[in-house]
């Protein structure tokens, strides 16, 4: 017991000093994109560039950013991005009922929100979104306009300053269907960019500001001092997830302060954390980054049959304020460049265009160490009940009975000796929790693949366990598993999985269409290096450019491009 209080004692200070740390840390979010202008339905690839305005230089401090897409007042679709030394990456698809118009991208961090006055337009882009397949139009969003009276051709970006990125590419030199492309930095530092290739069409993209405005409005404000207020909890090594007890009354709050509660995702690689209730019912998760859409589990061990409440996830979004984008131009000359973009979305939808992009390493996040002695029940004796598995083969758990119901207590292997546990031992279905063992001693065995016992101390966030137990079953998705009603399954969205678009593996099957050609988000070129790589030739011919947008180490603005004809 005294360990469990010095653990969250230690927890609490950490917290505060590592707060106070932050200090007076102002942070930009800029987003770089394949495109600026879509259909709804569309994979948007996005690079995220986190600068600390105080230095001018990218930040090493927060681990996630997030980006709402919004249309005048409403917030439409949002998203999280990993970050690393002011770096991040991922992929949302834009979703079908989006309706035609512009839209602004804002991203930001945690310790934004505890900046007040902060200028999210700073952080902002405009893109645009048709939908194909609707004729839903954003309200007041869209002009209507003669073939002759629609806006000209707008560069992605607008250029930095001086020359500081070359390109070549070569369509006369293409061979099994790709094309070579060089890029090489011709600055004086190291440079940290994105590079992409995108087809030209008829479409004019909306105007922005690009990573050069960026960088010249963070260099605006970095002689400001605003005032800080510390309501939110910096983000440094991934997403403080946030709950609340609901269901109670501030006398009922008092009564489950101090308990602790979980936070649990299943899978083939599960996670679990716990934290305790405050006082006003409050509950802050440390996480690492869980990426991608998923199951979350919440629930609060220890409540008495009277406390009748559960957790839910607050959002950590925003909903942020921000100037309306300007009016999206449209006119019955864009009918055939629309219809092969809705076609090329279409088309990826179709065939599966997740076998077109490469995945990018992540941290790994692993609950466990490899100290786990495995039970594949396949090679024993099946039983239809679970107890008989302890009682036949499994050596290092026994099932005792305590009174009326029973307990599962695990072998513990510490200083050279082997004995018991007094205390429960965690129960866990294919790594989500379970605390009362006659669930899991009435849990279906022939439903389970694998037992992992774990003979030793883990902690999960600030609770200690002596002795975990997972049952790992065929589907990894506990089911027929039963929870109490204190429990809660939510959809929970992680940070988008860092992915590149290389297309490299595409078959000459494919009905290749694509609008993005190449995306390589995350991209670092020492002083007068260069990277090299082939580009897979789409199924028709036209204007393409190749672009870079990045940034140097000392924090200047980096861009690129060039316009080639397939």
């Amino acid at each position: 017991m005294h360990n469990r209080y010095l653990l969250l004692t230690l927890l609490l200070l950490s917290v505060s000093v590592f707060t106070a740390s932050a200090g007076n840390l102002r942070e930009r979010v800029y987003l770089s994109t394949d495109r600026n202008v879509y259909v709804a339905g569309d994979a948007l690839y996005c690079s995220a560039y986190c600068m600390d305005v105080n230095t001018g230089r990218l930040s090493d401090f927060s681990g996630i950013a997030y980006f709402e897409i919004h249309s005048g007042n409403d917030m439409v679709q949002t998203g999280k991005i990993a970050v690393r030394k002011g770096r991040g990456c991922g992929r949302i698809t834009l979703l079908n009922t989006i309706p035609t118009g512009n839209y602004k991208i804002v991203a930001y961090t945690s310790q934004s929100r505890n900046e007040p006055g902060f200028d999210y337009d700073l952080s902002s882009k405009t893109i645009s979104i048709f939908n194909t397949l609707s004729t839903a139009r954003v309200e007041g969003g869209v002009d209507v306009v003669a073939d002759d009276s629609y806006p000209p051709a707008r560069p992605m970006s607008p250029a930095a300053d001086g020359n500081d990125v070359g390109m070549e590419v070569r369509t006369d030199s293409s061979a099994d269907g790709y094309f070579p492309v060089k890029i090489t930095n011709n600055s004086s530092e190291t440079v940290f960019m994105n590079v992409g290739i995108r087809h030209i069409d008829g479409i004019a993209s909306p105007e922005n500001k690009g990573i050069a405005g960026f960088v010249a409005g963070v260099r605006g404000i970095k002689g400001t001092s605003p005032e800080f207020i510390d309501n939110y909890v910096p983000e440094y090594e991934g997403e403080v997830i946030r709950a609340r007890v609901s269901g109670m009354d501030q006398a009922g709050l008092a009564g489950i302060a101090g308990k602790y509660a979980f936070f649990s995702t299943p899978g083939e690689t599960p996670s679990t954390y716990s934290s305790v209730i405050g006082e006003d019912g409050t509950v802050n998760f440390f996480t690492d980054n869980l990426y991608g859409d998923r199951e979350a589990f919440l629930e609060i061990e220890g409540l008495a049959k009277d406390q009748v409440c559960h957790l839910e996830l607050e959002s950590p979004f925003i909903d942020v304020k921000v100037t309306s984008a300007e009016k999206l131009a449209i006119c019955p000359g864009l009918a055939a460049d629309l219809e092969m973009r809705s076609a090329s979305m279409q088309i990826s939808q179709y065939f599966d265009s997740d076998t077109l992009f490469e995945k990018l390493p992540v941290g790994n996040i692993n609950m466990f160490d490899d100290r786990a002695i495995c039970y594949n029940l396949d090679d024993y004796t099946r039983f239809p009940v679970m107890e008989e598995l302890f009682i036949e083969y499994i050596k290092e758990a026994r099932v005792v009975r305590d009174g009326g119901s029973r307990q599962i207590q695990v072998r513990i292997r510490e200083s050279g000796t082997a004995s018991y546990v007094n205390d429960k031992s965690l129960m866990m279905v294919d790594g989500i929790p379970v605390y009362d063992h006659e669930k899991i001693l009435e849990y279906d065995p022939l439903l389970v693949e694998r037992i992992d016992i774990y003979p030793s101390t883990y902690v999960f966030g600030i609770r200690s366990f002596t002795g975990v137990i997972n049952f790992i079953t065929y589907k990894r998705s506990l089911p027929s598993m039963s929870f109490d009603d204190n429990v809660r399954i939510v959809n929970f969205q992680g940070p988008a999985y860092p992915q590149a678009f290389t297309c490299s593996g595409v078959s000459d099957s494919y009905p290749d269409y694509r609008q993005t050609l190449y995306w390589q988000p995350l991209v670092e070129i020492k002083p007068g290096a260069c990277i090299e790589f082939k580009c897979k030739l789409p199924s028709y011919n036209g204007n393409f450019e190749i672009f870079a947008e990045g940034i140097s180490s000392n924090g200047d603005a980096v861009t690129g491009s060039m316009d080639f004809l397939l």
